[in-house]
C-alpha cells in the first residue's frame, strides 16, 4: 500500500467499507446521513477555527492540529458516528426478523 500511495483516501475507504459493513438497503440513508453529519461538522469546525483557542485547550497538541485553519476536517467523525447509528437499526430489523 505505500509504495502504490493506496494509504491515503482513509475517508473514502472508510466509507466504502462501511456501505459494504452495513448493506444495500441502507447505502442511500447512510450516505445522506453522513454528509449531513459532515456538512455539520465543517460547519462547527469552521466555527472554532475563527475564534481564539483557549489557553486551557491550547495546551493539548490535538487540539492545536485541529485549530489550524490549513488543516482538513476530519470527516472520519461524522462516518463513524453515522454507521454506528444506522448499524444499531440494521441489527435491530435483522434480529426481530
Amino acid at each position: 500500500m505505500l509504495r502504490t500511495r493506496l494509504d491515503r483516501g482513509g475517508d473514502a475507504k472508510l466509507a466504502a467499507a462501511t456501505a459494504l459493513w452495513l448493506g444495500f438497503d441502507y447505502l442511500l440513508a447512510y450516505l445522506l446521513y453522513a454528509s449531513l453529519l459532515g456538512g455539520a461538522l465543517t460547519l462547527l469546525l469552521i466555527q472554532f477555527r475563527l475564534a481564539p483557542l483557549p489557553a486551557m485547550l491550547a495546551r493539548h497538541e490535538w487540539v492545536q492540529r485541529l485549530h489550524r485553519k490549513d488543516a482538513g476536517v476530519p470527516y472520519g467523525i461524522a462516518l463513524g458516528g453515522c454507521a454506528r447509528d444506522l448499524s444499531r437499526h440494521a441489527w435491530m430489523k435483522a434480529i426481530v426478523l
